[in-house]
């Protein structure tokens, strides 16, 4: 073999050697930078994918927050159409009962007045029953406008100290009429000491006199209310109890919601939007208060109650 052979030889084993060489260096540290490259981009990659799936659940949750607050609109429009509906048929019913007491009452005047030239017997019959039917009528309108008041954010209270004591006499003494009519026993349990309350007094006799009017309206013949109170831990809790026709379970959270009427008792005469107890409600609460309402059931009778601070 001749020298040039040789060195050919070697050259071509020194060329192999280089490109093993290369070729391990170039898989040891170039293939090992693009493996990382890769696991980075696709870190990134999946990175985004999450951003993106959170960014869509976010756009889910905040659309399907949309269309829960759209259904509760839809519903509180319906609800608001019921009541609207609900109370042009109950003021066109409740107004015009006195209207037409009214109108027929003035005509018994007036054939009176001239068949008798002056006047007559049933001058003074007529007139106090026009006289009741416009009190109905202020009394329906003072429960509208306390209604608007509310519903306008200017449904205020005048809390002034005042002897509860002698505001639960005043009412009592003035519902006592109407119990004497029907024959119920309106009793007043009376507390040991003089209680005094910083409230708004009209407004609290306004509740009182509402639950009262209410326990007397629907008691039976010859039954009986009991009204009593008590302090405790700077709270005042009035009760009302009576014997009448009771409260439905299924009624005790819609019996304080605007416009709603018992059923329980269809033979009592209506008289009123159904407000009154939202009305007190809304001065109980006004006041930090609770109100509420207790029955056994059908025929057990019925307790009302509210608890205002002595200091509201």
């Amino acid at each position: 073999m001749s020298i040039t052979q040789i060195l050919l030889s070697y050259l071509l084993l020194i060329i192999a050697v280089i490109a093993l060489l290369t070729y391990w260096i170039t898989r040891k540290f170039v293939l090992r930078k693009m493996n990382r490259t890769i696991m980075k981009a696709e870190h990134n990659y999946q990175q985004q994918i999450a951003n993106l799936q959170m960014q869509l659940s976010g756009k889910v949750n905040m659309l399907e927050s949309m269309v829960e607050k759209l259904r509760l609109s839809n519903q509180e429009l319906n609800r608001l159409n019921e009541i609207r509906s609900k109370f042009m048929s109950i003021a066109a019913h409740d107004l015009r009962q006195p209207l037409s007491a009214i109108q027929g009452f003035t005509s018994v005047l007036i054939m009176d007045r001239n068949t008798t030239n002056g006047g007559g017997n049933n001058d003074q019959k007529a007139l106090n029953n026009i006289l009741k039917a416009t009190d109905n009528m202020n009394m329906l309108m003072a429960d509208l406008i306390d209604i608007s008041r509310i519903e306008s954010g200017q449904f205020k209270m005048d809390k002034q100290a005042f002897n509860f004591n002698a505001l639960l006499n005043d009412v009592v003494a003035l519902q006592n009429v109407s119990a004497q009519k029907k024959g119920i026993f309106l009793q007043k349990y009376e507390y040991p000491q003089e209680v005094t309350v910083v409230a708004d007094r009209f407004r609290i006799s306004q509740v009182i006199n509402n639950l009262m009017g209410n326990a007397i309206k629907f008691a039976p013949q010859g039954g009986r209310v009991e009204a009593r109170f008590y302090v405790q831990d700077n709270w005042l809790t009035f009760k009302l109890i009576d014997n009448g026709p009771g409260v439905l379970h299924s009624e005790k959270d819609k019996i304080f919601q605007k416009f709603h009427q018992s059923d329980v008792d269809r033979t009592a005469k209506k008289q009123g939007w159904g407000l009154g107890l939202s009305i007190a409600q809304e001065i109980v609460q006004a006041h930090g208060g609770e109100i509420g309402v207790e029955s056994a059931g059908l025929g057990q009778g019925a307790t009302f109650w509210f608890t205002i601070p002595l200091g509201a």
